[in-house]
């Protein structure tokens, strides 16, 4: 689990406890729904990054000026 999993989990508990879980069909005018998307989105993000690291260590990169 990288950083932005566990961000991502402390906060999804906070917003279950404060407003509630997403509906069952998921409704882009619902907050909580919304609330519940961005952080799908940064667990997605966390794992983006972690692709492009793994990925950066095995290349060497050239910069051009």
């Amino acid at each position: 689990m990288n950083k932005y999993h566990s961000l991502a989990k402390k906060f999804r508990k906070e917003i279950i406890k404060h407003w509630g879980k997403k509906c069952g069909d998921f409704d882009f005018g619902c907050t909580v729904c919304q609330s519940h998307r961005i952080l799908d989105d940064l667990e997605e993000l966390g794992d983006f990054l972690d692709d492009i690291n793994k990925t950066d260590k095995n290349k060497k990169h050239e910069h051009k000026r």
